[in-house]
């Protein structure tokens, strides 16, 4: 017996008028009629006067009809107040993961988490690390995790995502280097200087586009890396003790005195961008996807 049906003979039972009952319910008199006919033949007697309603068309529940009308009155009335409970509660426990790279500045995962929490008072966020960005970007695509930090562009299909900063490449440098006291540096300039890496998996789309500017001026940067590190405070404490210069986002913080980053330009004066996004698999339920984008 459909739940369907019962609610259509409640509506029907309390409007007493079959036409005024169809349009409540939005469905034509004669599939509602069909409806009550088979809730009858499933339950084996009549719930309407059959013979008044021919006879002077009016329509009234027999005494059977009035008794189930009571009764599943009451029972509706108490899964729909149980589902409501069910729904409450499960929001309550939402949880959704966010995938971070290990080399996220805190500030910045605080930023985002809390843009996201203000949007989702009734969701939690457990932080999962990746190691980067790309590992990022598959733990998403093997549904590991709903959100993730990371940058373009996406590598994996079925994602989508939701900027939220735009940054450039800068080159840090220690404040004694003889291009220091410059605002802004062409790659070229840097062309005899030794350089401190983040192992290129960390990001490799961007290395591979320095390298390519590099050589269309002369000379393989590639050539002229002389240590390879996982982290970035390994790398800025290399960088401050002169083992090497070493490129490096404007948002993050070097967090070191002794250091400088300045802009770094490529050819025609262009800058090198880093676009942070948050990205989510296309299947993410659609309020998710519609307030992240309203968030930034």
């Amino acid at each position: 017996m459909e739940l369907r049906k019962l609610k259509s003979f409640l509506v029907v039972a309390k409007e007493l008028h079959f036409g005024k009952a169809a349009e409540k319910l939005n469905i034509t008199q004669p599939a509602l009629t069909h409806q009550i006919q088979q809730l009858e033949s499933e339950l084996g007697f009549e719930l309407f006067d059959k013979a008044k309603r021919v006879n002077n068309r009016k329509v009234e529940l027999t005494e059977a009809g009035a008794y189930l009308m009571k009764e599943v009155s009451r029972v509706i009335d108490l899964l729909d107040r149980t589902l409501k409970s069910a729904k409450i509660n499960s929001e309550k426990n939402k949880q959704l993961k966010l995938g971070i790279p290990k080399m996220s500045p805190t500030s910045e995962v605080i930023a985002v988490l809390q843009k996201l929490q203000l949007k989702f008072p009734d969701t939690t966020f457990k932080i999962v690390e990746c190691s980067t960005v790309i590992s990022v970007q598959e733990a998403l695509f093997k549904g590991n995790v709903d959100i993730g930090i990371t940058t373009l562009p996406l590598v994996f299909k079925g994602l989508d995502y939701q900027v939220f900063q735009n940054e450039f490449l800068n080159v840090i440098m220690p404040k004694n280097h003889p291009l220091a006291k410059y605002q802004k540096i062409k790659i070229e300039q840097l062309r005899n200087d030794k350089w401190v890496e983040l192992t290129k998996d960390l990001c490799p789309a961007i290395l591979e586009d320095i390298e390519v500017y590099c050589r269309n001026v002369g000379f393989s940067r590639d050539a002229n890396i002389v240590q390879e590190v996982s982290n970035v405070e390994l790398l800025v404490g290399l960088v401050h003790v002169g083992i090497g210069i070493a490129v490096f986002p404007s948002y993050y913080p070097t967090n070191l005195e002794g250091i400088v980053s300045k802009e770094l330009v490529f050819s025609e004066n262009t800058r090198l961008e880093v676009t942070k996004i948050l990205s989510y698999k296309e299947t993410l339920d659609d309020e998710y996807q519609q307030t992240i984008k309203n968030v930034w």
